[in-house]
């Protein structure tokens, strides 16, 4: 999370509006990540992101919504690409959070998990110490929690 270097943290395949609401309303009370919401299903797709985009603009926040997850590589130059996963290599928070470039952490969202074509060239992780079986929406306020604690050690 240094200047100049972004950090994406990914909804991935989200189908209701609520979970678009918080996750976004999450990544918003830290500064340091960039929400994207990638292949949004139903409703999280006809409400949920027209809602992100307002509170997005409200709050004069980035938001990028992209409907491939090879995007995130493809067109934010996103380089590791992390899914967090209970069944992923552990990993320490640092060691996925603060890398030297753009990287990307993608949470699942929905109830199906991305293809192996979808995840190649994408590593499977979990990072050390966080509970196991966590939705996304509680996995972003765990995540902008360690953040916080990270800021507050250096």
């Amino acid at each position: 999370m240094r200047k100049g270097v972004e950090m994406y943290v990914v909804l991935y395949s989200p189908t209701g509006i609520h979970k678009v609401v918080e996750f976004l309303k999450t990544m918003y009370l830290v500064d340091g990540f960039t929400p994207v919401i990638v292949k949004p299903i139903g409703a999280a797709a006809q409400i949920g992101v027209p809602e992100a985009h307002k509170i997005a603009y409200k709050a004069g926040k980035p938001l990028i919504v992209l409907p491939e997850l090879a995007d995130v590589s493809r067109i934010l130059g996103a380089d590791p690409v992390y899914y967090l996963s209970d069944e992923g290599e552990e990993k320490g928070f640092e060691e996925v959070f603060t890398t030297g470039g753009n990287a990307a952490v993608v949470l699942n969202a929905g109830d199906v998990e991305p293809s192996r074509k979808e995840l190649e060239n994408v590593k499977t992780v979990w990072i050390r110490n966080f509970p196991k079986g966590l939705p996304a929406t509680a996995l972003s306020g765990v995540i902008v929690y360690n953040a916080l604690l990270l800021r507050t050690t250096r």
